[in-house]
C-alpha cells in the first residue's frame, strides 16, 4: 500500500490545535454515520480544545460547558471534504507578455479570505487545493492556523506545471533537470503536499515531474489529455483528476482512428472521446485493474463535464440567487472563460454532448462499483452551492446517497491521508462537523442547507460566515 506523506498529517495536527474553543456541547440533532449507514437521533457531541471528547445519544454528560448549542431538528455529519478546491486562486485573466497572450490566475488575499469563509459556510472543513501560487498557499496555512482567518484545513499543490500560454505565479514550466529539481524543492519548502502536472506535458515531462516530486516527498497528481491514465500509473502517478481521460490510447481500432481524425483545436474532443470509448472493452478494464492495484485516488469533478457539455450550464450551475456566495471578480472571470471554451459549438454538438454525459455517469458508476478510490471535488474555489451539485451528480451516476456522503466525509479524509485525525464524529477526532437544516439522505440538495459548521473546534453559524455578503 502506498504510504501517505507524514508532513501532511503533521500539518493537519498542528492546525487542529491552534486557538480552538473549549468545552462546547452540541445536542439534540440526528447524527448521520456514513460508515455504518446509521441515523442516530437525539445525539450529542462534546468538544474541547478542538477535539471531540465524547459522543453519544440521549442525555449528555453533566459538566460546566462554556457553550451549549441546541441543534434540535438538524442533521450532523463529519465536515465535508472538497478534494479539488482552488481556494487561493484569483480570477482567470489573459495578459500579453513579450507580445504573446498568457493565461494567469493570480492570488489575492481578499479573495482567498472570501473563498475560505464561503467554504466553511457550506460545511467544507478540509480541502485539497490542486494547484496555485505556492506562496499564497503557504500564507493561507499561516493565517488559518493562527486564527487570523477562518477557513478549512488545506493540503496544497503549488504552481501547476504546464507549458505556455499558461503563466504567472500559478503556473511554472521547467525545461531542464535543474529547473525541475529547483521547482519541486521550492514547493516542498513552502509546505506543499502535492505536485500538480497538467495536460500539456509530454510523456517524458510527466515522467520527470513524477520522479522529482517523489524525490522531494511530494505526491504527483495530474490532469491529463494525450498521455493516458494507464501510462501515468505505470510512471508512478499518485492521483488523477477530472472525468476526462481523453487519450486516444484508451480507444481501439476504428474508434481510435476516427477520434484522432476528428480532433481539432477546439473543445469538442471532450465529449467525442466518450462517444468512442467502449466502457466494457479491454482498454478500460486494464485501466481499472491498474487503478486498483496501485491504489490511485481519482477525483472526477463531474461539474466540469456539465459545464463543458451543456449549453446553459454556466447559468444553471451559477444561478443568480447563488451569486452572493462567489466572489464577484472570480465569478465574472470564470463565466467569461467557460463561455469562451464553448466557442464554435453548434446545437448538434450540445445534443451529442448531452448524450455523452450519460456515458460520463456510466464511467463514474463503473469506477465506483469496481472499488476505485474516488473523491468528491468541485474544481471551484472550495464548496459553495456547487458542492451539493457535485454530490447529486455522483448520485445521478447510480451511487447510493449513503455512499456519496461517505465519499464526501470519511472516505474523503482517508484518501487525503487524514483518516486518523478527521472524518468521523467520534471521541479523539478533530471537531470538524457540519449541521444541516434538512436530511441529505432524502435530497442531496440539502447538503447545501448548512446551519452551523465546526472546524477544529471553532464554531460558526451560517449567518456569521455569510453576513458580510449582504
Amino acid at each position: 500500500m502506498r504510504a501517505h506523506f507524514l508532513p501532511a498529517l503533521l500539518a493537519s495536527t498542528m492546525m487542529c490545535s491552534a486557538g480552538a474553543a473549549a468545552d462546547d456541547l452540541y445536542f439534540g440533532f440526528t447524527r448521520l454515520d456514513p460508515v455504518t449507514q446509521a441515523a442516530i437521533p437525539d445525539s450529542y457531541l462534546v468538544v474541547a480544545d478542538g477535539v471531540i471528547t465524547a459522543s453519544g445519544s440521549g442525555e449528555a454528560p453533566e459538566a460546566g460547558y462554556e457553550h451549549r448549542h441546541d441543534m434540535s431538528g438538524s442533521w450532523a455529519l463529519p465536515g465535508f471534504v472538497d478534494a479539488h478546491a482552488h481556494i487561493v486562486a484569483g480570477p482567470h485573466a489573459i495578459e500579453v507578455v513579450d507580445g504573446a497572450p498568457q493565461v494567469t490566475i493570480e492570488s489575492r488575499p481578499d479573495i482567498t479570505a472570501f473563498h475560505a469563509r464561503m467554504a466553511l459556510a457550506f460545511g467544507i472543513t478540509t480541502v485539497r487545493n490542486p494547484g496555485g501560487d505556492p506562496d499564497a498557499a503557504h500564507d493561507y496555512d499561516l493565517r488559518v492556523r493562527s486564527g487570523d482567518m477562518p477557513g478549512p484545513d488545506a493540503l496544497h499543490a503549488g504552481a501547476v506545471v504546464q507549458p505556455p500560454p499558461f503563466g504567472g505565479s500559478a503556473f511554472v514550466y521547467p525545461t531542464t533537470e535543474a529547473e525541475w529539481t529547483e521547482e519541486a524543492a521550492r514547493q516542498r519548502a513552502l509546505g506543499m503536499t502535492y505536485f500538480k502536472l497538467y495536460h500539456g506535458l509530454t510523456e517524458d515531462e510527466l515522467a520527470t515531474g513524477i520522479r522529482v516530486a517523489h524525490e522531494h516527498g511530494l505526491q504527483a497528481i495530474a490532469h491529463l489529455d494525450q498521455v493516458s491514465w494507464p501510462r501515468a500509473v505505470e510512471l508512478g502517478i499518485d492521483g488523477l483528476l477530472h472525468a476526462l481521460p481523453t487519450s486516444a490510447d484508451l480507444l481501439r481500432g476504428e474508434a481510435r482512428e476516427a477520434f484522432l481524425a476528428n480532433r481539432g483545436m477546439d473543445t469538442r474532443y471532450l465529449y467525442q472521446w466518450f462517444e468512442y470509448v467502449d466502457l466494457e472493452g479491454p482498454e478500460v478494464e486494464n485501466l481499472i485493474v491498474l487503478l486498483l492495484e496501485n491504489e490511485i485516488e481519482v477525483d472526477l469533478t463531474l461539474l466540469v463535464n456539465v459545464l463543458s457539455f451543456r449549453r446553459d450550464a454556466v447559468n444553471t450551475v451559477f444561478p443568480p440567487e447563488h451569486h452572493e456566495f462567489y466572489h464577484p471578480d472570480t465569478l465574472s472571470a470564470a463565466r467569461a472563460f467557460l463561455m469562451m471554451a464553448g466557442h464554435g459549438w453548434t446545437e448538434q454538438d450540445y445534443v451529442r454532448a448531452e448524450l455523452a454525459m450519460g456515458k460520463v455517469l456510466a464511467f463514474t458508476r463503473l469506477l465506483h462499483e469496481r472499488g476505485v478510490r474516488l473523491m468528491i471535488g468541485t474544481d471551484g474555489n472550495a464548496g459553495g452551492p456547487i458542492y451539493a451539485q457535485e454530490l447529486q451528480l455522483h448520485a445521478d451516476a447510480g451511487i447510493p446517497a449513503w455512499e456519496v456522503l461517505d465519499l464526501a466525509t470519511t472516505s474523503g479524509a482517508e484518501r487525503l491521508g487524514l483518516g486518523d485525525t478527521t472524518g468521523r464524529l467520534e471521541a479523539g477526532y478533530e471537531a470538524d462537523i457540519v449541521f444541516l437544516a434538512a436530511n441529505p439522505l432524502e435530497d442531496l440538495a440539502n447538503a447545501a442547507r448548512v446551519v452551523r459548521t465546526v472546524s477544529n473546534g471553532r464554531s460558526y453559524s451560517r449567518d456569521e460566515l455569510t453576513g458580510d455578503n449582504q
